[in-house]
């Protein structure tokens, strides 16, 4: 950030933030698949009323995955 819009956000009282880390454009992009994946099995589920232990598994090691990033990243 340029030095006078940040003095100007500093004298109006804006709080500033830090730029997050770099990690978390590839935690997003990692989240979004997940749910993706997640999104599919579900569709599926839904659509054919049926679904195997193995798909449950899965989607169950997916968002564990998600959750392991995210404290990863914190």
């Amino acid at each position: 950030m340029e030095m006078e819009p940040l003095i100007r956000q500093l004298i109006l009282g804006v709080d500033l933030r830090p730029r997050p880390p770099g990690e978390y454009a590839a935690l997003l992009r990692e989240l979004s698949v997940i749910g993706n994946n997640v999104n599919q099995i579900a569709y599926w589920a839904n659509s054919c009323r049926c679904i195997s232990e193995g798909d449950i598994q899965e989607a169950v090691a997916l968002v564990k995955q998600a959750w392991r990033l995210v404290r990863e990243a914190l």
